[in-house]
């Protein structure tokens, strides 16, 4: 009765590894297709289309855009931007989920509600005033002022996530170390910043993902090339190159491989933070 129960138990591991294999290939194939494809030869994606390439060749990896600028240039854009704007979030929302979680203020409900709006308004409501405002201080065609545009959406969001972790540390912990003769600052630094080391990883992984893929605020605020980011280059390579599939591939590959890593070596921290802000009051 026991190995017939195990044989079946077996069985079923098995039928569900089995379909667990198939749709994990069934979701990785398109991007084994999208970095294969980049390494194709020019104009065989679809002349010659086969599961294994050919031949090998990193050329769209190299090109240039028609203004001379290199990929690279775009992408280390992309990386000044998305780290400025992950900086910038994280001292500021850090401060502000911590008052909004710690203290009972009636201003704390108003002040929630607002970031939970802003949370919903799409980036496109507020370009007209952001591209007005940061004309005035010399903020166009510069990273400075896409950092503080991504920044609107990245703050809320960051203070959402860490305002749980914050009210859900015991007020003991907080009056402990007052006792032991450590100050308000010394209690926030070496106490409360440690405990909420999760949701402090989460808030900086998110941040980077959406400041990262931000095309609109780029696209509005850069029209300089050599100031652009990774996504704005691959859009417009859709049209300027008419499309030269294993450069679009190439580009896109570069996008988003780096958002992979990340969460390949970040998802406890950013499922068990995501759980956390979405059923904790």
């Amino acid at each position: 009765m026991i190995s017939k129960m195990k044989k079946k138990q077996l069985i079923s591991n098995a039928i569900f590894l089995i379909i667990g294999i198939g749709v994990t290939c069934l979701f990785l194939f398109p991007l084994y297709w999208m970095i294969t494809t980049s390494i194709r030869e020019p104009g065989s994606t679809f002349t010659n289309p086969s599961f294994f390439p050919e031949s090998v060749q990193f050329s769209a990896y190299v090109m240039q855009t028609e203004n001379g600028v290199s990929i690279w240039s775009y992408f280390m854009n992309s990386v000044v931007v998305s780290l400025g704007t992950t900086i910038l979030t994280i001292i500021l929302a850090i401060p502000a989920a911590y008052a909004i979680g710690r203290f009972n203020l009636k201003i704390v409900s108003p002040i929630i509600f607002v970031f939970l709006v802003a949370q919903m308004m799409p980036s496109s409501l507020i370009l007209t005033p952001i591209f007005v405002t940061f004309s005035n201080l010399g903020l166009i065609n510069n990273h400075l002022g896409v950092m503080l545009a991504d920044a609107t959406i990245t703050i809320p969001f960051s203070v959402i996530i860490l305002r749980t972790y914050f009210k859900d540390i015991p007020k003991e912990l907080e009056e402990a170390a007052l006792i032991d003769g450590a100050g308000p600052y010394t209690t926030f630094l070496k106490i409360m910043i440690p405990v909420t080391f999760p949701g402090i990883i989460t808030a900086i992984s998110m941040s980077l993902i959406m400041s990262w893929g931000d095309m609109v605020f780029s696209l509005t605020l850069l029209t300089r090339d050599r100031l652009r980011t990774l996504p704005l280059i691959l859009y417009k390579a859709m049209g300027e190159l008419g499309v030269r599939w294993e450069i679009l591939m190439a580009y896109a590959t570069i996008v988003i491989i780096p958002i992979i890593i990340m969460f390949v070596f970040l998802q406890r921290f950013l499922i068990s933070g995501l759980t956390a802000g979405s059923v904790k009051g």
